[in-house]
């Protein structure tokens, strides 16, 4: 059987980490016109507040586990708006831990590696991979050359593992992996880009002209080892999800309230208010949600990343979080529009779940493809 009743450790962090974002919340619109601003490493209140994460570190045998409670501290973080103390930990530090070799990782581990995989030209499709790392027989170098778009941590980030399309005179074509620290000649970070939401994450392309970088900036990550990482981080993804949901439902909860509209758990949904009914029914959602989430990663911690437990967590959250912001405001009506209230902000943060680290649509071709055994050429 599984259980999902939180040890006393779980309950103990879980709720720090929502005072915590209780705090951060008062600085969610700081960068609605500022996008050129990167996220403080701490806000203020910081100071004197346990970091959740070191905490969760030192008693992770008291917990249910690093993987499960690691994801939904990530929901706190969003329920928040901005994370009060920032960790900056990337896909591509995943990737380095799947498919890098043990120098490799000892050089790189203690970093923020940005991954760069989507292109101007087929986004994220693997097979449209433009750019390029030629070897270099005499200088043992590889030299980098192509665009990335739509990169998280572009501009804050140490290094970029990027994914390139492999030429070799002694080898055959494909796909692989390459660090690309910053400050290599020929290495450029562009502006940041004007978003309807998630302003305050550091978002920009990345450019390489004839980037030389050493042999050992090879990071054998094939295309299988590369996507593998994204198993680990999709479920996550639903947890960002979760949390901005969250937000919105309590927000919108407390503004019913106030106009004498309250719900009743224990009755049937046709004899609740029209708005309380729409409501419980999203909640209803949430915690099937939820669930998913944490049965995604209660299996990557016995078995490893689920492929399609992860793909089922991140289209559902993607989901949920457009029908939970959206239903909110139509509750409140002009009210929920207001920049005087977080529903407006919520609702443009909200679209980025069903987007990001592969879009909904491509979520549920996983999903299908498992359940009809289709293969990726036959169902796409």
């Amino acid at each position: 059987m599984i259980s999902f009743e939180f040890t006393e450790r779980d309950r103990q962090l879980i709720e720090e980490a929502r005072r915590q974002a209780k705090l951060a919340a008062k600085y969610a619109r700081d960068f609605e016109d500022a996008e050129d601003s990167l996220l403080p490493h701490a806000y203020p209140e910081a100071d004197g507040c346990p970091d959740v994460r070191a905490l969760l570190e030192a008693f992770v045998q008291e917990t249910s586990g690093h993987k499960i409670i690691n994801a939904l501290l990530y929901l706190e973080d969003w329920y928040g708006g901005v994370p009060l103390r920032e960790h900056r930990y990337s896909l591509g530090n995943t990737v380095l831990k799947i498919a890098g070799t043990a120098e490799q990782y000892d050089r790189w581990h203690d970093r923020t590696i940005a991954i760069g995989l989507t292109e101007p030209v087929g986004g994220s499709d693997p097979a449209s991979v433009r750019t390029t790392a030629r070897f270099d027989p005499v200088s043992r170098n590889w030299i980098i050359n192509g665009e990335k778009i739509f990169i998280t941590y572009a501009e804050g980030c140490d290094a970029v593992l990027v994914l390139a399309r492999v030429l070799h005179p002694d080898q055959p074509q494909r796909l692989s992996t390459f660090i690309v620290e910053k400050g290599t000649p020929g290495f450029n970070v562009g502006p940041q880009i004007r978003k309807m939401g998630i302003r305050w994450e550091d978002t920009a392309a990345l450019s390489f002209a004839d980037c030389s970088v050493p042999a050992f900036n090879h990071v054998d990550g094939d295309l299988k080892k590369t996507l593998q990482s994204f198993s680990e981080s999709r479920p996550v993804v639903a947890a960002y999800a979760l949390g901005v949901s969250r937000a919105a439902l309590d927000y919108t909860w407390i503004q019913l309230g106030n106009a004498g509209v309250e719900p009743d758990y224990n009755a049937r949904l046709a004899t609740q208010p029209m708005a309380a009914a729409r409501l419980l029914s999203l909640e209803a959602e949430w915690e099937a949600t939820w669930l998913t989430v944490v049965r995604a990663k209660w299996i990557e911690q016995r078995e490893g990343p689920g492929k399609v437990e992860s793909s089922m967590a991140k289209a559902m959250g993607g989901m949920l979080a457009r029908r939970v912001t959206q239903a909110c405001i139509d509750v409140l009506g002009a009210a929920g529009l207001s920049a005087a209230g977080p529903l407006e902000k919520l609702f443009r943060d909200a679209r980025i779940f069903d987007i990001y680290e592969g879009t909904g649509e491509i979520q549920r071709l996983i999903i299908a493809r498992h359940i009809l055994g289709y293969s990726p050429k036959e169902l796409n």
